[in-house]
């Protein structure tokens, strides 16, 4: 999904998406943009499922050292 940032309000930026809607999200994340600037919102799918695997892992193991 691509975004516009509108502009800057104190620690917030707020984008344009693209049917016209406006939605703030922190600042900290377009450090080095500016007003005007095409930003693109990229979702990483099958990320989720595979660090709960990695993370369940993990304490599966320590479970086991506990014993």
């Amino acid at each position: 999904m691509k975004a516009v940032i509108d502009r800057f309000e104190e620690d917030m930026a707020v984008l344009e998406l693209e049917d016209l809607s406006l939605v703030s999200a922190p600042r900290l994340l377009f450090e080095n943009a500016k007003e005007g600037d095409l930003v693109e919102i990229l979702v990483i799918g099958g990320e989720t499922d595979k660090r709960k695997t990695e993370i369940d892992s993990l304490f599966s193991r320590l479970k086991k050292k506990k014993t």
